[in-house]
């Protein structure tokens, strides 16, 4: 019989916690620059419209929840300036949804930050090994999305 992995590698442990210290250190850097009514499980929705914008269909692939949980979440960025909708001059049915100027330099905010962190796990772990990281974590998600298809609970 294999010995069991101690406690302190078991992946799921590990990804737990790291999620846990990325929260905790994101929620520390992003009060210092919004409401603390802007919370951290916004970030996919609000990084998701990018630049450019995108339509609520394209949002909810992206996201991949519930039509009422983006829903939810766009208003709550509307109520907090970030974002505006607009109904799609190409389809009646869809919205677009945009950044307002202060969701702009939100946006750059994030981005520098995310940055930041970027270089500082590069330089613990060395750029190569850092690269490695991303692609076996990127290798382990795509792999989870197909058996979570697979049992018909790959999308909301």
């Amino acid at each position: 019989m294999e010995n069991p992995l101690p406690t302190e590698r078991l992946i799921f442990r590990l990804m737990d916690m790291l999620k846990k210290q990325m929260e905790k250190l994101a929620t520390v850097q992003l009060a210092k620059l919004i409401s603390p009514d802007f919370n951290l499980t916004y970030v996919p929705y609000f990084m998701s419209i990018g630049e450019t914008g995108i339509s609520n269909h394209e949002l909810l692939e992206k996201i991949m929840v519930t039509k009422q949980g983006v829903s939810k979440i766009v208003k709550e960025l509307e109520r907090l300036e970030l974002i505006y909708s607009v109904k799609s001059k190409q389809d009646a049915r869809s919205i677009m949804i945009y950044l307002t100027k202060k969701g702009h330099i939100l946006n750059i905010a994030i981005k520098k930050m995310a940055a930041t962190t970027t270089a500082e796990y590069s330089n613990l772990l060395g750029a190569k090994k850092y690269e490695q990281l991303l692609d076996s974590l990127v290798k382990i998600q795509a792999h989870n999305q197909q058996l979570l298809e697979k049992i018909g609970r790959g999308t909301p």
